[in-house]
Parts: structure tokens; sequence; C-alpha cells
């Protein structure tokens, strides 16, 4: 986000830790869907989502005086509500009759799932990785509703390290083990959606209750593996993260939001006896208190399961109406074109993420794309540019070698597959009214490097397995940037199937056509499972 945007955004966080009431509403409404988001996917099907959530806002309000840093407002909210959620998670299992309980958790009004598929109008790949989550074990369930935020681009990569209170090798690591749990869990769907269904794993399922679990994912994947008939399912899975680039959040029900505002209104914001520290762990004494405390848990739950519902049937009515939900476009194929991740570089930024157009600002961010939250307003997902002013390179920088082309209407016809992408990227920014990029000799290097390192290492992502972000590789160039993007595909077998890629999916799209970048580096590595592409974006201080 801009540099005067993070200004306002810290500015508005003091205002509230003041005492300003508005400036509390104003911070509520601006970062309940993110929290919303955050803690409904790690607890999907939980009847106590929105006692999570509500606790998460309250308990962040508390402590707003704590927080040293205004600007790190939304990373340190969000490590708050993961704390929140695993404080949920330690509290169910150590209950006396959690066992007895837990047939009661699933509660169908508030299936994330469910709500998921519903407001973002999901089809094919994309909704089965949706309905693949509910294969996934709690920890990784968590973990992906920060990753899942990461690649839509309401998170950056350092937030979710934050978050997860790991070191940057750590969580890449956990993020691809979690990647494969879910590639294994889209399996599963795939193979129990088959009709007619395989045979032999209608026999293996004859003692299964029906409900996902982890055991129950190995066990269909395992068959899956085996069986002639459905080793065929793992064929053809597109890239989760090009299927979650650029996706909204869900929306939450403006009961929640109600809630929340009338439960702050009545709270201490200064003196209280109850602090956070910026991890969100509690100091002091004294119970945090709410309104319902005194509310029996049974009852608690029936309220808020009709409430839920209602809620639900408000959704798919706004649905079948055309009530301003945004379509993110078909993706049904399995082609190449197809298989490109469509993520973007993310660096940390701290502003309230509000509608999701593609908008410039110096947060690198991955993928924007509009919200079905009305009460969201444009915000670039994950790639254009680091909150970061200067950063300075690690040695002193080489003289960029720049050729700066004219409007591609009047270049000759480019020779060479670089020459040939980065003609269509000024070809596509013409139209949109942007001026020409320039090929720099630094932003080829950083993108060649990437495009070799992803096919060496074998992985597919904005942040290799040392834990470097697109920022860390382009200073390292000697590129010293203001601002930058990333994009990132793999399979396309021309310059002009890759950028169709590109420009069909938002957060690609928005990083090509950002006003903002002058320069631009693209690194092509050709292989076996390949090419892979990378396209680097910036503009110098």
């Amino acid at each position: 986000m801009s540099t005067e945007r993070t200004r306002e955004s810290a500015a508005l966080v003091t205002a509230a830790a003041d005492g300003d009431p508005q400036a509390q509403d104003a911070l509520v409404s601006a970062y309940l869907p993110l929290v919303y988001n955050v803690v409904g996917r790690a607890l999907n099907g939980s009847v106590d989502v929105d006692d999570v959530v509500q606790d998460t806002m309250l308990r962040a309000l508390d402590s707003l005086d704590s927080l040293r840093a205004p600007e790190n407002f939304r990373s340190w909210l969000v490590a708050i509500a993961m704390n929140q959620v695993r404080a949920h998670w330690h509290d169910r299992q150590s209950a006396p009759g959690a066992v007895d309980e837990a047939q009661d958790v699933a509660d169908p009004g508030a299936d994330f799932v469910d709500l998921t598929m519903v407001q973002l109008q999901l089809s094919g790949q994309r909704q089965e990785t949706a309905r693949a989550t509910r294969w996934l074990e709690p920890d990784d369930r968590g973990l992906l509703s920060l990753w899942w935020l990461e690649c839509a681009g309401e998170l950056t990569r350092s937030e979710v390290v934050a978050a997860l209170e790991l070191s940057p090798q750590h969580t890449a690591v956990r993020v691809q083990r979690m990647k494969a749990q879910l590639e294994a869990a889209r399996v599963v769907v795939r193979a129990l959606d088959a009709r007619p269904r395989c045979e032999e794993l209608s026999g293996l399922l004859a003692s299964w209750d029906g409900r996902p679990s982890a055991l129950w994912r190995k066990r269909i994947a395992r068959h899956a593996r085996g069986c002639a008939r459905c080793s065929g399912l793992w064929s053809g899975l597109m890239p989760a993260e090009g299927l979650l680039a650029g996706l909204a959040l869900v929306a939450a029900a403006p009961a929640l939001l109600e809630k929340v505002l009338s439960a702050s209104g009545g709270m201490e914001t200064a003196g209280s006896a109850s602090r956070l520290d910026p991890s969100g762990g509690r100091r002091g004494s004294g119970p945090g208190t709410g309104p319902g405390r005194g509310v029996s848990r049974g009852e608690a739950r029936r309220r808020r399961r009709v409430r839920r519902r209602a809620a639900g049937v408000a959704v798919a009515a706004a649905c079948v109406t055309g009530g301003g939900l945004w379509y993110l476009g078909p993706d049904s194929g399995t082609g190449p074109e197809e298989a490109s991740v469509e993520r973007a570089a993310a660096v940390p930024s701290a502003a309230p993420s509000t509608s999701r157009a593609a908008e410039t600002s110096p947060s690198a961010s991955s993928s924007p794309s509009p919200s079905a939250s009305p009460s969201k307003k444009a915000r670039p997902s994950k790639s254009p540019s680091p909150t970061k002013k200067t950063v300075p390179a690690p040695r002193p920088p080489a003289e960029p070698t720049r050729s700066a082309p004219s409007a591609p209407q009047t270049q000759p016809a480019p020779t060479g597959a670089v020459a040939q992408v980065v003609a269509l990227v000024n070809k596509e920014r013409s139209a949109a009214g942007c001026g020409p990029l320039a090929e720099d000799g630094q932003l080829n290097q950083a993108a060649q490097g990437h495009s070799q390192d992803m096919a060496a290492r074998g992985f597919f992502d904005h942040t290799n397995p040392d834990g470097a972000d697109p920022g860390q590789r382009t200073t390292a160039a000697g590129y010293n940037w203001s601002t930058y993007g990333e994009n990132i595909a793999r399979g396309q077998q021309t310059p002009e199937a890759v950028m169709n890629s590109w420009m069909n999916s938002p957060g690609h799209r928005a990083n090509i056509l950002n006003c903002a970048f002058k320069d631009i580096g693209v690194g092509i590595h050709n292989g076996s499972g390949g090419p892979w592409w990378t396209q680097n974006f910036g503009a110098r201080q």
C-alpha cells in the first residue's frame, strides 16, 4: 500500500488506542473480514467460530496501547487470531466430556467450506480444493487458513511467518507439507465423486462413517495411487496456489459485525485488567468479559445456529437474485496454460484490506481481486510492492542494461522468447494506458535465477526453500527498488501462452498493468516439466 495510506492506517490505529470510539468502530469494520476468514477456515464447521472472532477483536482493542508500532497492526492482529485458535483447540481437547461433545461441533449453518463456495461462486477445481480442506487435520487447516489468504493477497509471507511464530525456512517446509496433504485430499474428493465409483474403493469404504478424517484421507489416497482405475485422478491437478490467487474474502454475517461493535462499545481501552503481548498472549489478571457470558453453552450454540442459518439463507438468496457477487471465471481446463501458479510476491504491509480491485501500492502482494464483501475496498493482493520504501542493495548495483521499448505497435517483431514476453507485456500496458516497461539486466538476472532454482530444487513458489522472497532476490541482483512485483508460471510452451494465462488471472494481470512499475526482467528455464517462467517488475528509488 502507498506510504500515505500506511500513515492513514497507523493514524487510525493510534486514534483507536487513544479511545476514539469512531476509530475503534472503523478498525473493527476494516479488519473483521480478515479475522473471520483466518478463524473460519481454521475452525471450519465449529459453532465457536463467531466467539473466537469476537474474542480476537476485543482482545486486540483491549491491548492496542501495548502495540509499539501501529503500522504493524495487521500482522499483530493475525498473530492474536492464531493464538486464539490454538487456545480454542487446547480448550476443546482438555475440556471434560470433550469426546462426547465433539459430535456437536459440526454446524451445517456455519460450514466455512459451504460459505466459501456459495459466496465466491466457486466451480471446477476451485470448488474441489475448497471441499478438500475438510479432510485436513486441525494444524494443517490452521496453516491453510493463512496460506489461503497469502495466495489471495490478503497476507504476506512475513505475516504468515509471524502468525506461526516460526522461521521463514520452517514455514516454507510446513507449507510444502500442507500442500501435499491438500493435493491428496483433492484426489480423495475426486475418488468419492466418481460415478460409477470404483468397486474396489466401495469395498474399502464399507466401514467408513461418512465423515472426513485424516485416517480415511490416507487410506483413500493410498488406494488411488495403487488402483489402475483411480490412479488417473492424480493427473490434471492445477496448482492450488493458482486456484486460490485473487479469491475474495468470505463476507462475515452483518450480525457478527454488530455483535463485535456492540461488545467493543462498552469495554475500556486503557487501564484494562488484562493485556496482550504482541504475539497475542494474555498477561495480567482477570478473565475476559463479553456479552452473553451468563448464557449457557448449549443455549448460546442454539442461538448461533439460528443466526448463522438465517445469514446463510440470505447469502443464497443474494446469489439467486444476482446480488453483486464477483465471478472469477471458468477454471475447468487442465492444459498447461491453466497449470500456472497465479501469485505475486509479498512483503509486510499494514493496512486494512477493503475491496480488492487492482490498486497499485507499494505493499508487495499477490493477486488483487474484487471482493464479495461490501465492506472491502480496492487493494492489491499478492504482488505489487513492499511497504518498505528503501532497501539497500547488499553490493553496489551495476549499471542496469536497459532497452526501453517504444509502443508495441511500432516495434519490429521481437526475436527470442524474453523479447517476445516484454513486447507482449508492453502491448497490454499500452492498451491499458500505462507506459512501456524497460527491460532491465538486473531484473533479468533475478528472474532467470528464480526460474532455474525452481527447476533445480523442485519447488514452485515465490518464496524459495531458504526463505528468500522476490524482494530479497531482486535486491541481491543489485536492483535498488522502491516497489516490485513477481509473476511465475510453469508448463506454457510459448510466450503467447504464458501471457494468456497471466492476463486471465486477476493478480498477474494487475502486476502486468501496474503503471507504477518502470522496469521488467524475464527468466525462462526449459526442461522436463517446464518451461518455468518468471517475470520480475520494479521501479527504482
